[in-house]
């Protein structure tokens, strides 16, 4: 919404409609996403969390903030397209932080988690703060703002890249972790059905079948390529929404980013029970029972998947 020359969408109709849609998408993930999280996390607290809840919420507000600018029912520039930028940063940088804080499940290397952290500050304090600042003065009906339009024109298509890109990153970053694991998994799986051949006369009680080692090498494989499916879905939609911003659809691009996000966290939140669950089985001896799960994730047992899985 830089271009002061767009229609006006109260005449409009089809494109109207259209950011109704996906207004409604946004909020039924919204609230059915806080649903969730309410009531499956013991412990409401830390920081994947607190940046789930505040992202859920950005994705409820951001529309609204939006369709009330856009239409008119805020009619002073000066509130509603600053409103639209609070919202729209909320939503994006808790993405990035609910992405980031899982991704030491799969990654220990404390190192890179560092400059992944580091890549996302410098992403809001040099990029999205400038936005902020400049995105609403570059919007205003003054000559001062007109003569902005031209520059921001610029600098919100490289903030609208800057984002995308950054979640693309910690995306890829998971799908390698993951082909890793996967590679690991399988010559771990291969020596221990070895060992078990060679030890088949031992007078140790046999391992239940639920922990035995294939059973937990076709856990681990699915739940590997389930990672590695919702993060390329990630990074599509990233890329479609990036190529309708850079069309300058203002008014679709601008309903159909929270309503992208809203299917990104419901997708995110969708593996973090199965990835957990993985992860603390990972870390026992093959037959034994595995460590406790974290109490922060959900109500049900994880040794039971049912409703995990679901989650």
């Amino acid at each position: 919404m830089v271009n002061f020359d767009i229609p006006d969408i109260k005449k409009d109709l089809p494109m109207s409609m259209t950011m109704a849609a996906f207004s409604g998408i946004a909020w039924y993930t919204a609230i059915e996403l806080n649903l969730r999280f309410f009531h499956l996390f013991k412990r409401r607290k830390g920081i994947y969390f607190w940046s789930c809840v505040v992202c859920s919420w950005g994705i409820l507000l951001h529309p609204l903030a939006i369709l009330l600018a856009d239409f008119q029912v805020i009619a002073d520039t000066r509130i509603g397209i600053p409103l639209i930028y609070i919202t729209w940063w909320i939503m994006t940088l808790s993405f990035s932080v609910v992405m980031w804080s899982r991704l030491h499940l799969i990654m220990p290397n404390s190192k890179y988690l560092r400059w992944v952290l580091y890549m996302m500050i410098f992403t809001t304090v040099f990029i999205s703060i400038p936005s902020m600042v400049i995105g609403p003065m570059s919007q205003q009906p003054t000559p001062s703002g007109k003569r902005l339009v031209p520059f921001y024109n610029i600098w919100g298509k490289i903030e609208n890249a800057t984002w995308p890109l950054q979640e693309s990153i910690i995306s890829c970053l998971y799908i390698w972790y993951t082909h890793k694991n996967m590679r690991v998994s399988s010559r771990a799986h291969e020596s221990l059905t070895s060992n078990s051949n060679s030890n088949a006369s031992s007078s140790l009680p046999s391992a239940p079948s639920e922990y035995s080692a294939s059973t937990y090498s076709k856990r681990f494989t699915q739940l590997m390529h389930h990672l590695i499916a919702t993060n390329v879905m990630i990074i599509v939609l990233d890329a479609v929404l990036l190529g309708i911003v850079y069309a300058e659809m203002w008014y679709l691009q601008g309903n159909m980013k929270p309503a992208v996000y809203g299917i990104k966290l419901r997708i995110e939140f969708s593996i973090l029970n199965r990835l957990v669950t993985l992860t603390q089985a990972g870390r026992n001896p093959v037959g034994s029972a595995p460590a406790p799960q974290p109490s922060f994730i959900t109500k049900s047992p994880v040794a039971t998947h049912s409703r995990s899985e679901r989650v």
